[in-house]
């Protein structure tokens, strides 16, 4: 990218230029740009717990359950601009709440007292009196609520600095960078006012590293490290050249409402904004970060710590929409892992692969055997894959989500980011499109991630008649339980019947999702170093894992595995009673059509899909 060279405190104008008289011409002087003052940034001031919840109890009251409903999320979401302002709902931001979430411990178990008043009030209401819509809404809110108050009990089990949007450095820059859409001057203001308090975000999170410490849980020296290294990079960083300036600073440049001296001075704003709120609270925050190193445990899982052993049984409850206890989601992990290899090793023999090489070995053959895509060529493949299962979808689903979905290419990849509401925003599957790639996970990704996984799902979701709470309801067994669904599906609806290695590829994709059930709780139940969930990683998928990302995200991992054999149970039950009823399109529809639940919550829908079906009216 071209860094544009801002002049500050211009004191002369340009003069007539040209060359004869006859074709002398004057030009409009360049206005000064005066170097920016940015504005001080205040404490957060706390509103008074027994105001806050008075206030909420009065709004609520004598609600029908469909206001009720949509007033208590309008609260919830007021908590936390920016997921509004991500979903690109400026209007409901206003402008005395302009500010950065509090990231406080004390905000944190306030806004769980709120969903505690939220949640009796929510009780006050006759479930039966209800129609199954509402019902279905009313377990979902009920479950969610529940779920967020118990969070907030175990809100010292979180590694605050922690790498990627795993932590708040990593998250906070994703909001910035890419969930944050300027599309007018407004906006951008909006922008440099949230970025101008960076260094209040980031002076919390330095709160939250001491009073973890001072209860004895510190994140370990392995993943402590290197995520103080990206913190400390960001802080060495040139203004220009960080992720911050140039996110913004390209959305300013493609507005065509505002004109060049607007955009000038937006961008002496963002220069400051970054080099003296940005770049200063990065390098106070990696000096923290780097005084902690020596006090990081060697050992990577929550089971070290006291109370690790119950918080860890929580994330399972909660990442599996169940009550299954680590040994059961662990020795689960391996039934799966032998039934995925059998079905690898059907397909290595028919390609007439060694049967006594390590799995390793095995997909370095496939990966040589594929097509190989040049770094060039991969953004226009991934296009490809997804132009093509758009093609098949009307033969599967009875609804498309109108949002489209984009391909956006870079150095990482392989995860999506839903559109905003307003539609500047469209859906986005991220992928890695510097290196050269053999073609074997590549259809497999972009299903999981566009279509028929996230983003049909996400999109449409959000384009449901539904509350809006269903509609940004995110449980993460049903979303990524769908997006392995849908891996799964493009194999049952042959789509892979072409393609044997792009077919191994999914099975290794498999592997690694059920390998991540014995991963996550060896590291966290049975304390399992890094080396060693690794080593038993390439074993079963071929490759090395992502031990780090489990490490600091326990639980989350072991929804994709869990959430698929869900689905896939409800949809053999669909199949075996209904019979020459079934119609695959009507039980998507049935999963689907209701936004992100929890399991328990969808086999209730598809129960009540197979009643309806059975007896029609």
């Amino acid at each position: 990218m071209n860094k544009l060279i801002i002049i500050l405190l211009i004191t002369l104008a340009l003069s007539a230029c040209g060359g004869s008289s006859s074709d002398e011409q004057t030009t409009t002087p360049t206005p000064d740009i005066v170097e920016p003052t940015l504005p001080q940034v205040d404490d957060y001031q706390l509103e008074a717990t027994t105001t806050l919840l008075d206030n909420a109890e009065a709004l609520l009251q004598g609600l029908s359950i469909d206001d009720f409903y949509d007033q208590a999320f309008t609260l919830i979401s007021e908590r936390n601009i920016e997921n509004l302002i991500a979903d690109g709902r400026f209007d409901q931001v206003a402008a005395q709440a302009l500010q950065l979430e509090n990231i406080s411990d004390e905000y944190s178990i306030q806004t769980g007292q709120l969903y505690e008043r939220i949640l009796a009030l929510l009780l006050t209401y006759n479930k039966d009196d209800l129609t199954f819509k509402q019902q279905v809404s009313f377990d979902v809110f009920k479950k969610d609520l529940e779920s967020k108050i118990e969070w907030i009990a175990y809100v010292d089990f979180n590694y605050p600095a922690t790498y990627g949007f795993f932590g708040w450095p990593g998250s906070t820059e994703t909001f910035f960078t890419q969930a944050f859409t300027v599309n007018n001057k407004a906006q951008a203001d909006v922008y440099l006012t949230l970025l101008n308090q960076i260094g209040r975000r980031f002076a919390q999170i330095e709160v939250l590293l001491d009073t973890r410490k001072a209860k004895g849980i510190v994140e370990p020296a392995w993943t402590l490290g290197y995520s103080q290294g990206l913190v400390a990079a960001m802080g060495n960083s040139a203004p220009e050249s960080t992720s911050y300036y140039q996110a913004l600073n390209d959305q300013i440049t493609a507005l065509s409402t505002i004109n060049d001296a607007e955009k000038q001075t937006l961008r002496a704003t963002l220069l400051k904004t970054v080099k003296d709120r940005v770049l200063p609270a990065y390098s106070s925050l990696a000096n923290k970060m780097n005084g902690l190193l020596s006090q990081a445990p060697a050992n990577i899982g929550f089971g070290q710590f006291e109370g690790g052993d119950a918080f860890y049984d929580f994330t399972l409850r909660y990442y599996t929409s169940s009550n299954l206890t680590a040994q059961q989601v662990y020795d689960l992990g391996l039934q799966e892992l032998d039934r995925i290899h059998n079905e690898m090793r059907v397909m290595f023999d028919q390609l007439g692969y060694p049967q006594d090489e390590s799995l390793a070995a095995l997909y370095t053959r496939v990966n040589s055997d594929a097509e190989l895509i040049l770094a060039s060529e991969a953004k226009a493949v991934y296009e490809e894959i997804i132009a093509q299962a758009y093609l098949e979808l009307p033969n599967l689903f009875e609804v498309l989500p109108q949002q489209e979905v984009i391909v956006v290419g870079g150095e990482s990849g392989g995860y999506y980011i839903s559109g905003s509401d307003d539609g500047s925003r469209p859906g986005a599957f991220y992928a890695n499109t510097v290196d050269n790639m053999p073609y074997t996970t590549m259809p497999t990704l972009a299903y999981h991630e566009a279509v028929p996984g996230h983003h049909l799902q996400i999109a449409l979701a959000n384009e449901l008649d539904l509350p809006l709470f269903r509609q940004k309801s995110h449980v993460t067994s049903f979303i990524e339980g769908w997006g392995l669904y849908a891996e799964r599906l493009a194999k049952d609806s042959g789509w892979y019947a072409q393609s044997p290695y792009a077919d191994l590829g999914r099975l290794q994709f498999e592997a690694m999702r059920a390998a991540r059930l014995v991963v996550d709780t060896g590291i966290h139940s049975k304390g399992w170093s890094n080396n060693f969930a690794d080593q038993f990683h390439i074993e079963n998928v071929g490759f090395s894992g992502s031990i780090s990302r489990y490490s600091v995200w326990p639980g989350q991992a072991t929804a994709y595995m869990t959430g698929m054999l869900k689905i896939l149970e409800l949809r053999q039950m669909a199949i075996d009673e209904l019979g020459d009823l079934y119609d695959i399109k009507e039980f998507h529809t049935a999963v689907i059509g209701n936004g992100s639940v929890p399991l328990d919550v969808l086999q209730t829908v598809v129960e009540q899909y197979i009643v309806d079906k059975l007896n029609p009216e």
